[in-house]
């Protein structure tokens, strides 16, 4: 009788240390999906940095949407070639810094919410908020579309607001 109270416990400990495993393959699983669907996002950040349009462009599935939600509430539709030919033929230095990064994913959709700082010649130039929505297809992640807005304020200040939140 003395041995019961025995197996409870180790039959417990068991429970609670395997669901436990499960909960820590949930969590690598889901950060590594997360960085693959960061990826294309990155990349697409990096190839402004490198004035590369081919790279840019290649983050993006056919027919994918760029817009900005301006100031006047109205939205404004960017051609995506454009704007790769621009950053290709620029002759500033392209430098988007993003941070306090959310991202939500179910099966191929995922969406990714994320405040951004642009310097242009390595000066702060305008920041506001992204917003992608990707679609995993032949098992990579691209983008479908983006909308972004500028911050009317201070940039300075909505920085530090959103770099000190904690996702």
């Amino acid at each position: 009788m003395r041995i019961l109270p025995y197996l409870v416990i180790l039959s417990f400990s068991i429970n609670v240390y395997a669901n436990q495993g499960n909960t820590m393959n949930k969590q690598q699983e889901t950060s590594s999906e997360q960085t693959a669907v960061l990826l294309p996002i990155n990349n697409m950040f990096d190839a402004m940095r490198e004035h590369n349009g081919e790279k840019l462009l290649a983050q993006f599935v056919q027919g994918a949407m760029l817009e900005r939600a301006n100031s006047e509430d109205k939205i404004e539709n960017s051609d995506l070639s454009k704007f790769a030919e621009t950053v290709a033929t620029s002759k500033r230095a392209l430098d988007e810094q993003i941070f306090n990064i959310t991202v939500t994913q179910s099966g191929n959709l995922a969406s990714v919410w994320t405040p951004f700082a642009f310097y242009l010649d390595g000066k702060l130039s305008h920041c506001g908020v992204n917003s992608f929505q990707l679609i995993k297809q032949q098992g990579q992640w691209k983008i479908r579309y983006l909308i972004d807005n500028g911050y009317q304020g201070d940039c300075e200040t909505f920085i530090a607001e959103h770099k000190a939140v904690k996702s």
